[in-house]
């Protein structure tokens, strides 16, 4: 490599940890639980404690120089930050929840921030250049090179393992989904070819990860989450599909049996009429439930439901009156009258 992109590679590294974060993963399942999930918080610690090695050589360069150009003069507030900045690393390990690594890592950014902006006033203060900044910054981070290379692999380790933790994790709700509504017998058939997309996606962002390929690694992930778009979308079909089956279903039987009863009190010479007339009301209200489940309309699915209820106590109000002045005859057990015992006689 020549020497004017390391300087440049050196340059572009200490802007990317200073404004860098942890790459995003797709969006877990239940975020309450990823928040304390043992996987996802030791990757944020390996990745916090990796930038913030790599933070901190680089600030040990910076410190260096400007300390050589300034004669000791112009280190202090850097060396403030620094300490700063390395204890909110430290603390980091300590942490249980990725809202604290996240509020942690908020803060390294505004001090790596704050370092910066403060570095580069003192080279102009002290009449240094940047190109000797960046040369003392690569000689730093090089010096520290093996450790780095080992919490690198540490990040790297982690962080595919809460991934793929992540995506497994995914899978087994979107399957659990398909299964409960298989079992109430809907077509799953559409939303099944995208799940297995996404399995097979998986296997890409596993070999993306194991290859440390951050474009690969962002392409399976954009990937996975237009293809979870679409997976939603069919499955909520899907379930309205099923809650359409269910619902007409109850209706008809419902309708069913109260027609029913109204046929066995007319049998028993019972004028029905008014009650007739409200369970034809109900009927007429089935096209509308249909209408609203087959447009996913919950609002006026709501409303259907809403009448349905006030005329289904109606009818209910009017047979009770019917069976009052009607009541059901109740079979009665004939009354055996005892018997004197017969003594014979001999």
């Amino acid at each position: 490599m020549k020497h004017t992109q390391i300087i440049l590679v050196g340059s572009l590294c200490m802007i990317c940890l200073l404004l860098g974060v942890m790459p995003v993963a797709a969006a877990p399942a239940n975020g309450t639980e990823w928040n304390s999930n043992p996987e996802h918080i030791a990757a944020m610690q390996a990745h916090v404690a990796y930038a913030g090695a790599k933070g901190q050589a680089q600030m040990d360069g910076a410190i260096s120089y400007i300390g050589t150009i300034s004669n000791g003069a112009g280190t202090s507030e850097l060396s403030s930050i620094e300490s700063q900045f390395t204890g909110t690393v430290s603390s980091v390990q300590s942490m249980t929840t990725a809202d604290q690594i996240k509020a942690a890592e908020t803060q390294m950014k505004t001090d790596r921030t704050s370092f910066m902006t403060s570095a580069k006033e003192s080279v102009r203060q002290y009449n240094g250049t940047e190109k000797a900044l960046a040369q003392s910054i690569n000689a730093s981070v090089m010096a520290q090179s093996a450790t780095l290379q080992a919490l690198e692999d540490t990040w790297w380790t982690d962080r595919q393992t809460s991934r793929m933790d992540e995506f497994a994790t995914n899978d087994e709700r979107r399957n659990g989904m398909l299964s409960n509504l298989m079992a109430k017998g809907v077509d799953v058939s559409q939303a099944q070819a995208v799940e297995t997309q996404i399995q097979q996606e998986g296997t890409v962002l596993d070999a993306a990860l194991t290859s440390r390929d951050e474009k690969a690694i962002k392409a399976a992930n954009e990937q996975l989450a237009t293809l979870d778009k679409q997976f939603v979308t069919l499955v909520q079909g899907d379930e309205w599909t099923g809650r359409e089956t269910t619902r007409l279903a109850a209706f008809d039987k419902e309708a069913a049996r109260m027609q029913g009863e109204l046929a066995n009190l007319t049998a028993k010479g019972v004028d029905v009429s008014q009650a007739q007339a409200v369970l034809t009301q109900i009927g007429a209200e089935r096209d509308p439930l249909k209408a609203a489940l087959d447009a996913h309309d919950a609002t006026t699915l709501k409303t259907v439901n809403a009448q349905i209820k006030t005329l289904d106590t109606q009818f209910l109000d009017i047979v009770k009156g019917y069976r009052a002045v009607h009541p059901s005859k109740k079979a009665t057990t004939p009354v055996v009258t005892p018997t004197a015992a017969v003594t014979a006689s001999v």
